[in-house]
């Protein structure tokens, strides 16, 4: 490691980052119109067996690397060897690959959403375009290192948190306005169907 120093994330942009991750606006939006109130409960258990010891697990790693610069791989190599850090380094890369492709096409239609009012239909080479800059842009971006990279996933981490607990506190907000649900909040209604 060299002796410059160097930006680094802090302990909220690291949380808000890990929470953004894990349940990410669209999951809660998503989730809500395929199951309904049965995504509460559902977000709740997610909460208890997989952020909680999620979280725990990051930090343990991150404390036990605290000098590393290597991130995932890093973590692997410190517990289980190079070997393992290289195939779950090339595992992450490989997951990802196909995640940004899906991705990409979406955060066009969402910008349509956002922009317009309504998704504007691209021909899928347009779209093809397009989420190639969108790629090349974010790789640029993320190859700069912390220094660009600390205070947008900062503020979009930050944003993404307040854009989900917003649509909780509207939502609770709607319901002691008065607003009558489109689903009748019962116990059996948050009791997901596993047919």
């Amino acid at each position: 490691m060299s002796d410059t120093k160097r930006n680094t994330i802090g302990k909220f942009g690291l949380l808000s980052l890990t929470f953004a991750a894990v349940y990410s606006f669209n999951n809660v939006i998503n989730n809500n119109i395929d199951l309904g109130l049965a995504s509460a409960p559902m977000f709740f258990l997610a909460t208890i067996f997989y952020f909680i010891p999620f979280c725990l697990i990051i930090a343990e790693f991150v404390s036990l690397n605290k000098n590393s610069e290597a991130g995932v791989y890093a973590w692997v190599k410190s517990s289980l060897g190079g070997r393992w850090a290289f195939i779950t380094a090339y595992t992450y890369w490989f997951v990802n690959l196909f995640f940004f492709t899906s991705l990409l096409p979406r955060v066009i239609a969402y910008a349509s959403y956002a922009f317009l009012g309504y998704e504007y239909i691209m021909t899928p080479v347009a779209t093809t375009i397009i989420s190639m800059v969108l790629f090349a842009f974010s790789t640029w971006v993320s190859t700069n290192g912390a220094k660009m990279l600390g205070p947008i996933t900062s503020v979009t981490s930050t944003l993404m948190l307040l854009l989900t607990l917003s649509y909780i506190l509207l939502a609770g907000t709607a319901l002691v306005g008065g607003v009558q649900p489109a689903d009748a909040i019962t116990v059996d209604a948050m009791i997901p169907n596993f047919n």
